[in-house]
């Protein structure tokens, strides 16, 4: 049989899965499919996510109707049963991709690569060798298009970020879906923003690849505090000034909020202090620190699309830093950076002025 490897726009776009490969479910669901869901036997993540109001799912084998307005219809069955599925949706012209069932063993292998913060000439040389050998690529929404172009285009591209109106794939469905294609044989590239190591959960998929036999590299990515600093031509620390850095995520679970950290011993150790994934949860990261006894006019810098074009950079001091991250509305991934070692920066190519001034 001859075939050719195409990409689809599957937003609002129905699509027919058969069998219960709760993986392939999630992937489609995060392309934006509106997906219906036919097996006789669904699992329990199925289940849930049909209750969720998030596909529709019937319980029986495929019948020729369900391929009624469908546009795209995914197999996972294998044998007999894969092959009639793919002929009715052939007879109703309906697209078919057959999706091969796990293999018992990891045959493929994996990279989990950084990408950097966003400008692609900030890549290793490792990263784009990579990516130029990469059969597939499962990428977060915040990667450059310029960098998924270094892929071949052969290679098939797998959004797992999430988008706006979108659900964003489990980490648990990427885990699954990470070994699953190293089952079919193919080098997989995990890419994602900065460091896989640096709030990137990268931890969480070797961990996930390595429990299933595959071969796994990882390749280190610049992560947004070293960008950002070089941006602003500011050293993260400085002899008399900044003797240690600390890199927090301002960002925790949906029923969490913002993590707990050992505010007083950040502040007590008087060094430079990234905070990452914080534009939200600001107000509460510099209420927690001036409780915590640092001065509330220590210098603090936020900036949004490090190393993009589309870079910003807000300069205020701790005490009002919040609400001006807030009164410019960013939307782009955005590092705040506080600390004496501040006051070094460069904005509009100078220096910021003394930290006493606004």
């Amino acid at each position: 049989m001859r075939t050719y490897t195409l990409s689809l726009d599957l937003a609002g776009v129905p699509v027919l899965l058969a069998g219960g490969d709760l993986a392939t479910a999630e992937a489609l669901l995060a392309a934006g499919a509106a997906l219906r869901v036919v097996t006789p036997e669904p699992g329990t993540g199925l289940v849930a996510l049909a209750a969720a109001g998030r596909l529709a799912l019937h319980r029986r084998e495929v019948e020729a109707a369900d391929l009624d307005g469908v546009r795209l219809c995914v197999t996972t069955l294998e044998g007999a049963a894969g092959d009639a599925v793919a002929a009715l949706a052939r007879r109703a012209g309906v697209l078919v991709n057959a999706v091969a069932a796990p293999a018992p063993a990891a045959r493929g292998r994996a990279s989990l690569v950084g990408a950097g913060p966003g400008d692609p000439e900030l890549l290793t040389v490792k990263a784009v060798r990579a990516l130029q050998a990469a059969d597939v690529v499962l990428y977060d929404k915040l990667i450059d298009p310029r960098v998924l172009d270094l892929a071949p285009a052969r290679a098939r591209r797998i959004d797992v970020g999430k988008r706006c109106g979108r659900h964003a794939m489990s980490q648990a469905a990427i885990n699954r879906l990470l070994v699953q294609q190293v089952r079919t044989g193919a080098h997989v590239v995990r890419l994602k923003g900065g460091d896989p190591f640096v709030f990137g959960r990268g931890g969480e998929e070797l961990q996930a690849l390595q429990e299933a036999g595959a071969e796994v590299e990882v390749v280190p990515g610049i992560t947004a505090a070293l960008a950002t600093a070089a941006r602003l031509r500011m050293p993260l620390t400085h002899r008399g000034t900044s003797r240690s850095l600390h890199l927090i995520t301002a960002h925790g679970r949906e029923e969490e909020g913002m993590p707990q950290h050992d505010w007083r011993a950040l502040v007590a150790a008087g060094g430079t202090l990234a905070v990452y994934m914080g534009a939200r949860t600001l107000p509460k990261v510099a209420q927690a620190l001036l409780a915590a006894g640092m001065p509330p006019a220590t210098p603090a810098i936020a900036v949004e699309n490090a190393t993009l074009p589309g870079e910003r950079r807000i300069r205020r001091t701790l005490a009002d830093i919040a609400g001006a991250v807030a009164e410019a509305a960013v939307e782009g991934p955005t590092l705040t950076l506080i600390g004496e070692v501040v006051a070094m920066a460069e904005v509009e190519g100078a220096p910021c002025p003394a930290r006493h001034a606004a």
